[in-house]
């Protein structure tokens, strides 16, 4: 009766004991596949993270240099203008020279040919009529070549508002780069640690289901031991309370009734 107890009691030991060691063993196992999830979401977040920044960076070098494009494109087009402005004075203030030298040079033609009328020593109303001619002629001439040099000027002014509208079209060709907005990335919520309680609740079961075993081991042996022949007298008894007639018989045992 006392081996079918210590073997009950051994069997829910041993039971028990593997139930538990499986329920921890678990337990650790979920604990460290949570942590690694965990780690991998963290260090794609700190990835994320770098992306972004590169490409904050990227879209700052793009700002910038664009920004000294349009400084260098503004430049240009400002030595550009002045250039066709001084080119476009320089043609006028020549016309206008030109203009003035014919005046001067019709002026001293004129003066010569009166010169030359006075000297011939005639007089009355043809001579008058004739130095009048020259003064009307002279007047005539005068007046073409200024009202020239106002159209030759007027010109000038309409291809200084075209330099003007190129000097604009060149400064709006270049236009400030607009940076892209880029967001930060979204921080990962992280997996909560296991609850034990599960694992606690299965290795409890597993301890009930080992002593319930045990138990049940115990009254097997107990309904075993009850249902064995009593021993014959005269014979030693082995662990189970059966005879040991085949030593005895061995041992040529004068007690046996049986032999």
């Amino acid at each position: 009766m006392c081996d079918a107890v210590a073997a009950g009691i051994a069997f829910a030991v041993i039971g028990s004991g593997l139930g538990i060691a499986s329920q921890v063993v678990s337990y650790q196992q979920q604990q460290a596949n949570v942590a690694y999830r965990n780690q991998v979401a963290e260090q794609e977040y700190e990835f994320a993270q770098m992306q972004v920044s590169s490409a904050r960076e990227y879209e700052s070098q793009k700002s910038i240099l664009q920004d000294d494009i349009i400084s260098q494109n503004a430049t240009i087009a400002a030595l550009a203008h002045a250039s066709d402005i001084a080119q476009l004075n320089l043609a006028l203030s020549q016309e206008q020279e030109a203009a003035a030298q014919k005046k001067r040079e019709a002026a001293v033609a004129g003066l010569q040919m009166r010169g030359e009328v006075l000297a011939s020593g005639k007089s009355g109303a043809v001579v008058d009529s004739l130095i009048a001619d020259f003064y009307r002629q002279q007047a005539n001439f005068d007046f073409a070549t200024s009202r020239n040099l106002a159209f030759t000027f007027q010109q000038g002014q309409q291809q200084k508002v075209g330099a003007q509208a190129t000097y604009a079209s060149r400064l709006a060709s270049q236009n400030p780069y607009l940076k892209q907005t880029i967001l930060d990335p979204i921080r990962p919520i992280k997996t909560p640690d296991p609850s034990a309680l599960p694992y606690v609740l299965n290795a409890g079961s597993a301890v009930a289901s080992s002593i319930a075993g045990g138990m049940s081991l115990t009254s097997g042996l107990k309904g075993l031991n009850a249902t064995k022949p009593p021993p014959v007298p005269g014979l030693p008894t082995n662990s189970l309370g059966g005879s040991e007639v085949s030593a005895a018989v061995k041992a040529g045992w004068p007690g046996s009734l049986l032999y």
